[in-house]
């Protein structure tokens, strides 16, 4: 390589860098401030009865011996798995997304009439009352807000999905459908 050449490739080099910084260069986007906190602090194992409320239906479930039982409806049966499962989706949540701080328009996310309401009531300690409210635009999480905060949470979808399935498995015992 000749050092005209040489020099052809640097001045060519200088000049791509003037352009880049005088014209091409855009402004370095904001880093976006996720905020992660914990949604429930107890236990799966700690939860003793489990009240789910939608619009006028209130299925109420107890732990009896380490098993999920409905109590009412009176006569209803649903499945002590799919009650326990609920319960462990909704407690054992990994640190979840805040979507605010706090919200005065909690339509924005389906929470001033929300989709499902559940009450886990502690073997110690002051019942926990969870609102799950619309789906995310995407369709994968839920809004969420519990009792004794103003947060609104992002929750996986599994929770609305559990207490939808316990709905419709409220089947009066001796029925058969």
């Amino acid at each position: 390589m000749t050092w005209r050449r040489a020099l052809a490739y640097w001045l060519c080099c200088l000049a791509l860098v003037g352009y880049y910084r005088a014209v091409d260069r855009r402004p370095a986007a904001e880093a976006v401030h996720v905020v992660r906190a914990a949604f429930l602090d107890v236990g799966d194992n700690r939860i003793t009865t489990l009240e789910l409320r939608r619009e006028d239906r209130v299925v109420r479930c107890r732990r009896v011996d380490a098993r999920w039982q409905v109590t009412a409806p009176a006569g209803s049966v649903v499945p002590a798995d799919l009650i326990a499962a609920l319960v462990t989706n909704i407690t054992e949540l990994p640190d979840v997304d805040v979507v605010a701080e706090s919200s005065t328009d909690l339509a924005q996310f389906g929470l001033d009439t929300p989709a499902a309401e559940m009450t886990l009531t502690p073997e110690s300690g002051t019942p926990i009352t969870v609102r799950l409210g619309s789906r995310n635009p995407s369709g994968t999480a839920v809004y969420a807000q519990r009792s004794g905060s103003d947060r609104v949470y992002l929750v996986g979808l599994n929770v609305l999905y559990y207490a939808d399935l316990v709905f419709e498995a409220v089947v009066p015992h001796g029925s058969g459908s």
